[in-house]
């Protein structure tokens, strides 16, 4: 079981049961007590559980950070859709190529299709990106600056207005909250979304990565309008009527297979 899997399993448990000890985790989850400990740790970091000596129990959901916001609520949902839009988003690159990525966890999934490629350069807002992006010495990483958000793992804002005005790149693999064809691409955070506005200006193609599940859904506001983007990759989940609407905007649809 990988460490994503265990983590949505530990939040289906504690969803169910309130609180659990790392006994009980270890013995459930077939893994030892350091890899427990090493989960509950990361899951507190990111204000999804409350540790407690000997265990963890759910965050107080009155004070706990959105879902859309937090990353690693966002990093256990639909991760078998998010693995297969990635990867037909890595077919996309080539040796050579400068894009950006931005901070969502969908975008995260296409890394590791890309890692047999040479001379890449990604510039990213994402902290977890750039931190698995590492893993492979032949990708260089431009991380943009600005202000961390508390648990998102997203840098925001545009105090690197005069960095991004000395990068371009050919394309911009980005994800949101939500997608139509009346609005776009649409999120909640207006600093990202202020900060993603001007990444797209800054590449040649706008490749948006959405699972079916955002499909014709909208949130507060739209940052990339559909006329701006180039393809939109999905999972088949999605309709023969949003296929079809999304075609005749003039997109060019990817479905990836998802068993």
């Amino acid at each position: 079981m990988i460490n994503l899997e265990r983590r949505r399993k530990i939040l289906d448990i504690l969803e169910k049961e309130g609180q659990i000890t790392t006994v009980a985790l270890e013995k459930r989850l077939g893994v030892t007590g350091a890899t427990v400990r090493s989960d509950l740790r990361e899951m507190d970091r990111e204000g999804a559980v409350v540790r407690f000596h000997g265990g963890a129990a759910l965050a107080d959901q009155s004070q706990l950070i959105s879902p859309d916001e937090n990353y690693m609520r966002r990093s256990i949902t639909n991760v078998e859709q998010k693995r297969c839009i990635g990867q037909e988003a890595g077919k996309l690159v080539t040796s050579g190529q400068t894009f950006f990525i931005d901070s969502s966890s969908t975008t995260f999934h296409m890394i590791p299709y890309i890692r047999n490629l040479e001379n890449l350069t990604i510039v990213t807002n994402g902290i977890h990106t750039a931190m698995e992006i590492q893993r492979y010495s032949n990708y260089k990483t431009v991380l943009i600056g600005g202000v961390l958000r508390s648990h998102s793992g997203a840098i925001e804002g545009l105090f690197c207005r005069d960095m991004l005005e000395k990068i371009s790149g050919d394309y911009y693999f980005v994800s949101g909250n939500g997608f139509s064809v009346a609005a776009g691409l649409t999120g909640n955070n207006f600093y990202e979304l202020e900060l993603k506005r001007k990444c797209a200006e800054r590449c040649g193609k706008i490749i948006a990565m959405v699972d079916s599940s955002k499909l014709c859904n909208n949130s507060t506001s739209s940052f990339i309008p559909t006329s701006q983007i180039d393809y939109l990759i999905t999972d088949s989940g999605i309709t023969e009527e949003q296929e079809r609407e999304i075609r005749e905007a003039g997109i060019r649809l990817v479905v990836a297979s998802v068993e």
